[in-house]
């Protein structure tokens, strides 16, 4: 007998939300049902069916969801991340979130107290799966993202990308110190992280060059008689690449879906 469905509630309407929105929409038989959509920017919500719009996300519960998704900022895990595991499953894209140690701490204290889940997408890295079975193996963990200055978000940091003029490394360090500077374009190196050898151990570099229309990201792990390389190029708007919606919307299909049919998870 099929499960019954998965309500999802949606953070964030912008490139992401909008287009994983349409994605569960699409697919009839997934078992799945959008109950709440909400942005901090309610202009966005305004063509939205009825009932759909969310306007105070402090009434979430009103609407049941069974996982709530949020695709805007890091801010939102910090005001909102545990209050809504007090509810219900959550998943966050914004990873960059989980360098704040106390505030991981305490998502990780609320599932245990609540008995819900937090979820971490796997978004833009590829072999996340090896990073996470080998993290007690590797010693060292780099990655490299390469992107167009127009392309990161580097109000944090009080930088024009405008003025970026030539090759720029505008990073190189601990995973750990690049998440409040960069927090829209490192979700990536969070999560490769947090998989792997902790925020403190992986090592981030974020190169800039006005001249790329692409945005790539390396990832190097050594251990003992193991290496992984593994590299990827893709096209980017704003500060997302084009893959990250689709890949949220596995993830979250991953998790939500209960349709019919072989779920490879």
């Amino acid at each position: 007998m099929a499960k019954e469905t998965t309500r999802i509630g949606l953070i964030g309407y912008g490139q992401i939300g909008s287009a994983v929105r349409g994605m569960i929409d699409a697919d009839a038989g997934n078992g799945m049902e959008i109950v709440f959509i909400h942005d901090q920017d309610p202009s966005l919500l305004q063509d939205l069916p009825e009932g759909l719009p969310l306007q105070d996300l402090s009434r979430f519960e009103e609407r049941g969801p069974d996982l709530v998704v949020e695709m805007a900022h890091p801010a939102v895990t910090r005001e909102w991340g545990t209050r809504i595991l007090e509810k219900t499953d959550y998943m966050f894209i914004s990873v960059t979130a989980l360098a704040d140690q106390a505030l991981e701490t305490a998502i990780e204290e609320a599932t245990a107290r609540h008995g819900t889940r937090a979820f971490v997408p796997h978004g833009g890295v590829v072999g996340m799966d090896a990073l996470l079975e080998n993290r007690d193996v590797w010693e060292s963990v780099d990655v490299i993202m390469k992107k167009p200055p127009k392309n990161v978000d580097c109000a944090a940091v009080g930088l024009d990308p405008d003025s970026i003029t030539e090759e720029t490394c505008l990073y190189d360090g601990p995973t750990r110190g690049i998440c409040p500077k960069f927090p829209r374009n490192v979700n990536t190196h969070a999560a490769i992280a947090y998989a792997g050898i902790g925020f403190d151990r992986t090592h981030s570099v974020l190169l800039v060059n006005p001249e790329w229309d692409t945005a790539i990201v390396a990832i190097e792990a050594r251990g003992p008689g193991l290496e992984l390389n593994v590299e990827r190029t893709e096209g980017i708007t704003g500060v997302t690449g084009a893959s990250t919606p689709a890949s949220i919307y596995n993830t979250v299909q991953m998790i939500g879906s209960t349709g019919p049919g072989i779920h490879l998870r």
